[in-house]
């Protein structure tokens, strides 16, 4: 933990933050452009679900290990070799006319991006005061969140500007990720070397990782908290990264209006993340903002399956609010902490992170089946009522993570539960 704020240390910090804008871009930026990608790999609504969620599956199992990973090589090696995975994979879709190449592009992105956020997490305890390490995580959210905005508008944007030629945009994109790949391993640095004595790492060799597992599976607050924060988040990527700017075109919208209001996706969480979290601090409760999460995703859900209105600007705040619903998994990684050890706190925000993404790689494909449900082969234009037929699933989860919100989490007043059970045996 570094003493003060430095200029090499605030570089650092710039340079993983920028890869994680990049990292959150390359979830989403698909969505934007999936008629063209469907039409020109000669791929359905159910294969395009599998090739997005080629993304999040390596990005969920990788959650844990990338942790000791991070722990025993450092953040700089790490990133170093996760941002040119990501460029690579870049490059390799941006090239590709066949699915199953696409497939494995895909797998190259999630696996770099898995790493993204821990090794942010790293470097932000190694330069900074501890005073300033929650306020630099959450200005790293908030730009990390600017990636799935500039994924719909300006890229659709920069799809109008260049006639639609996607590939030569991803051909970029590939190239900024290599630059960035160059700086950070140019550039940053684990720790201030003068203060080596006083870095503070993540240690999940205090325990053997199977030991550290087998406690948490058997902890049925851990499983329930995930479920609820995969049942709150799942929207999020379900229309910003799969099916949001499809939907709305099929409600009438253009391309570069559709993926513009989808981005509004973003703007709720980035801003919902630090208020939701802030709030549950103020009032000492961590139920009470999951539980107005859920409610909030379940009422705007209805509303965006269900327009009362056909201004196509309706959607804009509906889809804010879907956002803000999202960010309710951050008192959700709080919770989930409180319900451990110490010695596994780290671990269980891993399988929680892992949870997520496991249901975004798993789940909207599944949907994207139900879109799928009566539509004729070589077609790429999905009506309203296509989507709604998978798409009728959003409210239901955010019902099911407000019952079991209600029923299947304790509350723990933002207190650590291990240590009241310590005080009362003694």
């Amino acid at each position: 933990m570094s003493a003060k704020i430095t200029k090499l240390g605030l570089f650092i910090w710039a340079l993983a933050s920028l890869f994680f804008l990049y990292e959150f871009f390359l979830q989403v930026f698909q969505s934007t452009v999936a008629s063209q990608i469907m039409q020109e790999l000669h791929i359905d609504a159910s294969s395009y679900a599998i090739m997005t969620a080629a993304y999040f599956l390596p990005y969920s199992l990788m959650q844990i290990p990338v942790g000791i990973l991070a722990d025993k090589f450092g953040a700089h090696l790490l990133l170093t070799l996760s941002a040119a995975s990501c460029s690579l994979g870049v490059f390799g879709f941006s090239l590709t006319h066949h699915f199953n190449t696409a497939v494995i592009a895909r797998l190259f992105m999630g696996l770099g991006a898995a790493s993204a956020y821990v090794c942010l997490l790293l470097l932000a305890m190694n330069w900074f005061p501890k005073r300033h390490f929650a306020f630099m995580i959450g200005m790293a959210n908030l730009i990390g969140s600017t990636g799935p905005f500039l994924a719909g508008g300006p890229l659709s944007y920069l799809l109008t500007l260049f006639n639609n030629n996607w590939r030569l945009i991803l051909l970029c994109i590939s190239g900024s990720g290599a630059i960035l790949a160059i700086c950070i391993g140019l550039f940053v640095r684990n720790n201030p070397t003068r203060n080596r004595e006083e870095i503070i790492h993540l240690d999940p060799y205090a325990e053997p990782l199977r030991i550290k597992l087998k406690k948490l599976i058997t902890n049925k607050q851990v499983w329930n908290i995930g479920l609820v924060s995969c049942l709150l988040y799942i929207s999020l990527p379900l229309l910003g990264a799969y099916w949001g700017t499809g939907y709305l075109q099929a409600r009438g919208l253009s391309r570069t209006h559709a993926a513009s209001l989808s981005s509004t996706l973003w703007i709720g969480y980035a801003l919902g993340a630090p208020l939701i979290g802030k709030f549950s601090d103020s009032i000492k409760r961590r139920k009470t903002p999951l539980l107005i999460s859920s409610l909030i995703g379940l009422i705007a859900s209805i509303f965006i399956l269900t327009p009362p209105i056909q201004n196509p600007f309706f959607f804009a705040p509906l889809l804010s609010l879907i956002g803000f619903a999202s960010s309710g998994i951050t008192p959700g990684y709080a919770t989930i902490s409180e319900h451990v050890p110490k010695n596994l706190q780290a671990t269980s925000l891993g399988f929680n992170n892992s949870f997520i993404t496991f249901g975004a790689a798993i789940i909207p494909p599944i949907i994207s089946l139900l879109i799928d449900y009566g539509v004729a082969a070589n077609t790429y234009d999905y009506t309203v009522s296509n989507f709604l037929h998978g798409l009728f699933l959003m409210p239901i989860f955010y019902a099911l993570a407000l019952l079991f919100t209600l029923f299947g989490i304790k509350e723990t007043y933002c207190r650590s539960q291990h240590e009241i059970v310590e005080a009362q045996m003694s």
